[in-house]
């Protein structure tokens, strides 16, 4: 009898530890990972919406170099979108940003020119785009991929409700 208990005693305990370390992990808020600025769309060759992605806005400079650095993204709901003034050649990287990500390169038509996929945390690594880019979208890695999301597709966004 003691034995089972003592089993039972354990497995109480490491599925508690389990719990806490989620419930550490998850905002303390309830608030998502991002400000709700807008709606991006994913769209096929046929302009059907394969995915959308609630996202920040990054316009300015600032923005553009803080990006999602310290945040956490534990799901494919949310992103960023980046907004610059012009097309030319960029590259990312991942300092600071504790979350594996896919990187969209887009370009003045709003085209996907390229696509980093499953970015390494934490890493100075650049990641540049295929050409000019005029808008960047990041989401948590693996969102191309489950979506079926590739070069040559197009964005397109709208401001959250």
């Amino acid at each position: 009898m003691r034995a089972q208990v003592n089993r039972n005693s354990r497995r109480l305990l490491r599925y508690g530890v389990f719990a806490a370390a989620v419930l550490w992990a998850a905002p303390a808020t309830g608030t998502p990972p991002v400000r709700a600025d807008a709606v991006v769309e994913f769209l096929d060759g046929d302009e059907r919406v394969l995915a959308r992605l609630i996202v920040e806005t990054a316009r300015k400079p600032e923005e553009h170099a803080r990006g999602l650095m310290g945040r956490l993204l534990s799901d494919h709901l949310y992103g960023m979108l980046f907004l610059f003034d012009r097309a030319r050649p960029l590259a990312f990287w991942m300092r600071d940003t504790p979350t594996p990500l896919d990187i969209f390169f887009v370009d003045e038509e709003k085209r996907i020119l390229n696509i980093a996929a499953h970015t390494v945390p934490f890493s100075e690594r650049l990641y540049p785009s295929a050409g000019p880019a005029r808008y960047v979208v990041e989401a948590r890695a693996g969102f191309a991929e489950r979506y079926g999301i590739r070069p040559g597709h197009r964005i397109r966004w709208s401001r959250a409700r």
